[in-house]
């Protein structure tokens, strides 16, 4: 093996992903971890996994891509305080500069995926397209007329913090009220059902098999989708109604915003629930969008997507990251 290799790193709120491989996207060896396990020493740790893991492939390696969620400050290579991760003002682009005396590219975990998808994936043969993930949190990243948009701080895609309900009945981990992140997130779907299961389908509760997780506070999204796959009406209902009518409100915004001709979408809501996720989509998103509705559809990337973007800001640097770093 004479090529010239990568390493990447995928900052997750629920997992962090180590991998190493070529320019051409090809992965040869992963490790996952908790993030919230190694988020006390994470700059080092990621270091010292990288030392022990990757040790028979370092002298090959070119360079470094860090995918992280966001808020992000691009000018100092630091992951601020992400509100679904237990990350605070970490300067990892310094530290991994310091620790493996390689160069180190920071960008959003969902900025470099939009970029996998431009360099390995589906995203080849278009000059406008988005990435949304529908993971722990929500996220995007996006490139209009070939240009990967970065913004002021590296932020320039937080959609899911888009305002989907004006009352505000959900708040945000980021504090806000009303966001998209607060009701279709991961993190947040339990919440959220649980005041929709006492405030407007109390009366429909009994006999749904989500009686059962709501009685022992054991609501999750994973639990949510589970029972609607099972055929639970409730379950359905919610899945559909509310949370399917609010991506497509977040969706519809998003391209009335940026204007794609296609929208992938990542993340293990959207990955590991692909029909319940895009059939309420096509459905409800005609009643938000102005702009002329591009094609939505999953990724083809897997759970890699971040991962392998990562990589591909290594090997195939977008020029608005280079601009912003001064690399010729």
């Amino acid at each position: 093996m004479n090529e010239e290799l990568i390493i990447g790193i995928d900052v997750g709120a629920t997992k962090t992903r180590l991998g190493i491989g070529d320019a051409n996207g090809r992965m040869y060896v992963k490790r996952v971890y908790r993030t919230a396990d190694i988020a006390h020493r994470f700059a080092d740790f990621i270091v010292d996994e990288i030392k022990r893991n990757f040790s028979n492939y370092l002298d090959k390696v070119v360079g470094v891509g860090v995918a992280s969620i966001g808020p992000l400050d691009l000018k100092r290579g630091a992951i601020l305080s992400p509100p679904n991760a237990p990350l605070k003002n970490v300067e990892v682009v310094a530290k991994l500069r310091e620790g493996l005396g390689e160069e180190v590219f920071l960008v959003n975990d969902a900025v470099a995926a939009a970029w996998a998808e431009k360099v390995y994936g589906m995203g080849r043969s278009f000059r406008n397209l988005v990435y949304i993930t529908l993971s722990t949190g929500i996220g995007a990243g996006v490139i209009v007329d070939d240009h990967l948009l970065l913004g002021k701080d590296g932020n320039a895609h937080e959609v899911g913090h888009i305002v989907v309900d004006y009352t505000g009945m959900m708040r945000c981990g980021c504090g806000g009220r009303g966001h998209w992140e607060a009701y279709c997130s991961g993190i947040n779907i339990p919440a959220f059902v649980k005041r929709l299961l006492e405030d407007k389908y109390r009366d429909q509760l009994e006999g749904s098999s989500l009686c059962h997780e709501y009685r022992r506070s054991s609501l999750t999204a994973e639990a949510l989708f589970r029972h609607a796959k099972q055929g639970d009406v409730l379950a359905a209902k919610i899945v559909e109604e509310e949370i399917g009518r609010l991506n497509a409100a977040g969706i519809a915004s998003v391209v009335n915003c940026y204007d794609p001709e296609v929208v992938f979408l990542g993340g293990a809501i959207a990955l590991n629930n692909e029909e319940l996720v895009l059939r309420p989509i096509a459905k409800y998103v005609d009643a938000y969008v102005t702009n002329r509705m591009p094609k939505v559809t999953i990724t083809d990337l897997g759970e890699d997507a971040s991962l392998k973007g990562a990589m591909a800001i290594v090997a195939k640097p977008p020029a608005s990251l280079r601009e912003y770093f001064g690399h010729p």
